[in-house]
């Protein structure tokens, strides 16, 4: 019997549990399937294969936009990606590649210019071999001790204004219309698609911080997560970058780690921005790593030499962090 693939319904669901606990080591959590697939603001489309009326594989679609001076385009991420050890009527590589290429040929269609990951070395080979990933570069990450801040840190920091919760405020929305109309590519940085992706997903928790004007517009964002002895910046955004507001910030973002496990604050941008210019000033060093930024063109008008590079992208773009 060949293996057939489709885009995935809801009824399928049960199914797809079942071959996550068989592909994974242990099912999946139903609340984040959820918040992933069916609360996402920004639709897109995953794909199963069956195979006898079983369904033997997966290619979820995470869906966000590419927004930026150029456009505004739907795009997406593949997460979940998982096959059956006992499909046999295709090799385990050649129905992971059927999958990826209906996945991409689907989201294509829905205007989609390209989708993007950041696999580890060994999955990187794999999908330049199988599934046309072209590579960008080495994502690039920083390091910076916690340590405690300075008396004129102190005193600096009483005259901020840093609102610190779980979700963005409506003072973010100038924020985000700057980021936006930037050269180059980024994921959605709208306050609704960005509370979403933060405050309402499940068993994850975040803070929030937001450096505020007089005027009550943010000047820049960062956002904290606590993974053991790191304090993972899965965002951190200003409206110039070149300015004092990234170190105010910054100074912001440590004093919510006293009292924490974190020992360090990890940050991860694209090789060719503003902040990987800045992150020795800002006293980050760089860290090993061994994500890769790859590129997945749906279309061949797509120009991946002029646009991959001006991606700017942070931890927040790795579902796995």
């Amino acid at each position: 019997m060949s293996v057939s693939v489709r885009p995935a319904e809801e009824a399928d669901r049960t199914a797809l549990f079942g071959l996550y606990s068989v592909a994974f080591g242990s099912p999946p959590d139903p609340a984040e399937w959820a918040w992933k697939y069916d609360r996402n603001p920004n639709p897109s489309v995953s794909v199963v294969a069956e195979e006898s009326g079983r369904i033997v594989g997966f290619f979820g679609g995470f869906g966000t936009r590419y927004r930026g001076a150029e456009g505004d385009f739907p795009g997406v991420a593949g997460v979940d990606v998982m096959t059956d050890p006992s499909a046999r009527t295709l090799g385990r590589r050649t129905l992971y590649q059927k999958l990826g290429l209906e996945f991409f040929r689907v989201n294509g269609e829905k205007g989609m210019p390209f989708g993007f990951g950041f696999p580890h070395e060994r999955a990187r080979i794999a999908a330049e071999k199988t599934m046309g990933y072209l590579p960008v570069e080495p994502a690039r990450q920083w390091a910076r001790a916690v340590v405690a801040p300075s008396l004129l840190g102190r005193l600096r920091r009483r005259f901020l204004k840093i609102r610190v919760g779980e979700a963005f405020s409506p003072a973010h929305d100038a924020l985000a219309e700057t980021l936006h109309a930037r050269a180059g590519w980024r994921t959605d940085r709208c306050r609704a698609t960005m509370n979403w992706r933060l405050a309402a997903r499940p068993n994850v928790s975040y803070a929030v911080h937001e450096l505020v004007n007089g005027g009550g517009r943010s000047r820049a964002c960062g956002v904290l997560r606590i993974a053991g002895e790191r304090g993972l910046l899965v965002d951190l955004q200003a409206s110039d970058e070149s300015s004092g507001a990234v170190a105010d910030l910054l100074d912001g973002v440590q004093e919510s780690l006293r009292g924490t496990t974190a020992t360090h604050l990890a940050l991860r941008a694209g090789s060719s921005s503003r902040l990987a210019a800045r992150a020795t000033e800002l006293g980050f060093v760089s860290a090993p790593t061994d994500t890769h930024f790859e590129v997945r063109p749906f279309t061949s008008a797509f120009d991946l030499e002029r646009a991959a590079p001006a991606f700017d992208y942070r931890f927040i773009d790795h579902e796995i962090f």
